[in-house]
């Protein structure tokens, strides 16, 4: 290959991972599930899903998992966030923004990395969190990108099924309630 044509191959791939929306789909990996299962294995481990929790190993932003005879690592990389503020002593903001790399290796090869920012805006009422979708920094395409988007609707499932199941019994009160009131 030349080397106009593999920037051109490097293009399509990164549109392609784009399109496809990986960003959005490793980091609501991240996001809703991964960085809160320390937490939840102590907690509340019935939260996570099962074939996830019989091979999860966490260690310095690393998150280990196997599924179907497949390895996945998550790596989640912070970088030093950045402080601007401005206002008087009255009307005080601050905006902290974070540089981050999430990095997605199946089997060990290394087939997605991507960048991002979060920004923190602290107001007075509450603090606003935003998301920025940075430049994708690698990808390979395989069949982690149909499965992996499966997991996570899998993963999203077995906590709504294990808050239903909770809330079940409040839910039957209520209805009787409802039925007194009702005369039903």
């Amino acid at each position: 290959m030349e080397a106009e044509e593999i920037r051109a191959e490097i293009e399509r791939r990164k549109k392609r991972a784009m399109d496809l929306e990986l960003r959005e789909l490793l980091w609501s990996l991240y996001n809703s599930h991964l960085r809160w299962y320390p937490e939840q294995l102590k907690k509340d481990p019935a939260m996570v899903l099962p074939e996830i929790k019989e091979t999860l190993a966490i260690a310095d932003n690393q998150y280990r998992f196997r599924i179907s005879e497949i390895d996945y690592r998550v790596s989640y990389k912070e970088g030093k966030p950045e402080t601007n503020s401005w206002g008087s002593r009255d009307r005080f903001d601050e905006i902290v923004t974070t540089p981050m790399t999430f990095t997605l290796y199946v089997n060990e090869v290394c087939v997605f990395t991507f960048k991002m920012k979060q920004t923190i805006q602290y107001t007075r009422e509450m603090p606003l969190f935003s998301e920025y979708m940075g430049e994708v920094q690698s990808f390979i395409e395989g069949p982690w990108v149909s499965e992996m988007p499966e997991l996570v609707q899998k993963m999203r499932q077995h906590e709504n099924a294990v808050r239903e199941r909770r809330s079940a019994p409040r839910r039957a009160q209520q209805l009787r309630e409802d039925m007194k009131r009702f005369g039903l």
